[in-house]
C-alpha cells in the first residue's frame, strides 16, 4: 500500500475497492502517527461503513504544539485521539492483546 496523505483510503491500490472486493468488512489499524494517519484512516473507514478497530498500543505519535502555545505530550495526544475515535463512534479502541485473543 502506498499513500501520500493521512488516510490509507487515498492510496494505491484503492483500499476501499480492494477490501470490498475481498468481502472484508472489518479493519484493524496500527501505525504512526496515532493522531494523524491512524485517526484519519479510522474516521474514513467508519464513514465508509467498516467495523474499525484501533489497536491502541500498536500506534505511536509525538509531542505536538498547537495554537496559543499549547503543547501536549505524545501520550496526551494519543489519548485524545483514542477518546475521540472511541467516544465518537468511529472505531473501537482496544489493546493488541484483545485483538489477538478475541478476533474482535
Amino acid at each position: 500500500m502506498t499513500k501520500s496523505v493521512n488516510s490509507a483510503f487515498y492510496g494505491s491500490p484503492d483500499l476501499d475497492a480492494w477490501l470490498r472486493g475481498a468481502g472484508i468488512s472489518q479493519i484493524v489499524l496500527s501505525g504512526i502517527q496515532t493522531n494523524m494517519c491512524v485517526e484519519t484512516t479510522a474516521r474514513m473507514g467508519g464513514n465508509l461503513g467498516y467495523d474499525v478497530v484501533v489497536a491502541f498500543d500498536a500506534t505511536y505519535t509525538f509531542d505536538l504544539e498547537g495554537p496559543f502555545g499549547w503543547r501536549r505530550s505524545a501520550d496526551e495526544v494519543a489519548q485524545a485521539s483514542a477518546v475521540s475515535l472511541h467516544g465518537g463512534g468511529f472505531a473501537r479502541v482496544v489493546t493488541t492483546k484483545e485483538v489477538v485473543d478475541s478476533a474482535v
